[in-house]
């Protein structure tokens, strides 16, 4: 576990995440998720916006997304908290059926083309979550029976503030085959591995690799490498950035194995470039 950040896991459905320095978070998330933030402050990043969030606020994340956030202490130096609780689909598909829910026919194509959705503050969700934050201050996890219970208010309580939430929660067909080209282009610098990029883009691993090399002429290991170092030169000629600046932010774990690789391309250190 990283210094200064403490994660608790309950049934790998509700998480509390605490943090005591500034945290780049990048990741998949492969279910939806509704987020609270208890205390601190929390950047997301979207391709097309940026969205500021403190505590008390409150925000829905769909399936099959990637999610880039920032997770920071407010100026008072209170440190980020914040909760997380997984709707599975097999959780909601059973619901449906159990409950014979009717599904609002309301529709937003804000909602539908969104990553992220902001939800306003209510008591209905300032309820819920401080009614949860109690089972991990007190290190007692609720039953099996009762976190059911939780993430059933978690739907009533989306589905009464946000109708329109309903065809997104219900959508149950699987990822699409997405695109290719496009989301390899938006993704590269993700810490994902190659199994991981298949699933994302619909495609089992096979077809993925025979896709991949039609579009690229090259194996994915590779053209990823070398899209991340071509970006990193762009960000050290046109904009003077440094190697320890780039390398982590174009999907580098490490200086020296960037600095390795970078020679490699193209004959010269990064420092010679930057």
């Amino acid at each position: 576990m990283d210094a200064g950040i403490t994660v608790y896991d309950y049934m790998d459905t509700f998480f509390c995440c605490k943090v005591e320095k500034d945290k780049w978070c990048e990741e998949m998330v492969s279910e939806h998720m509704l987020v609270y933030l208890c205390s601190g402050e929390l950047d997301l990043i979207a391709p097309d916006q940026k969205y500021h969030l403190k505590k008390g606020d409150s925000f829905f994340v769909k399936r099959n997304h990637l999610v880039r956030k920032v997770k920071r202490p407010s100026e008072n130096g209170e440190p980020f908290k914040g909760l997380f609780l997984q709707l599975k689909m097999p959780f909601l598909k059973g619901m449906l059926n159990e409950r014979n829910i009717t599904v609002p026919l309301v529709s937003d194509p804000a909602t539908a083309n969104s990553t992220y959705v902001m939800l306003k503050k209510h008591p209905f969700l300032n309820g819920l979550f401080a009614s949860l934050e109690q089972y991990f201050d007190a290190l007692q996890y609720p039953s099996k029976e009762l976190m059911e219970t939780k993430l059933r208010e978690a739907v009533f309580t989306l589905l009464q503030l946000r109708p329109d939430l309903g065809q997104v929660l219900f959508d149950f067909a699987e990822p699409w085959k997405i695109n290719l080209e496009e989301f390899m282009n938006k993704n590269y610098k993700c810490d994902l591995t190659i199994e991981e990029f298949a699933h994302y883009t619909g495609r089992s691993l096979s077809t993925f690799k025979k896709d991949f090399a039609r579009i690229f002429d090259l194996t994915p290991s590779r053209w990823i490498v070398k899209r991340r170092l071509e970006e990193a030169k762009c960000l050290m000629e046109k904009q003077g950035k440094k190697p320890v600046d780039v390398y982590l932010e174009v999907g580098f774990k490490n200086l020296s194995h960037f600095s390795t690789a970078f020679k490699r391309e193209f004959g010269v250190t990064p420092s010679a470039v930057s």
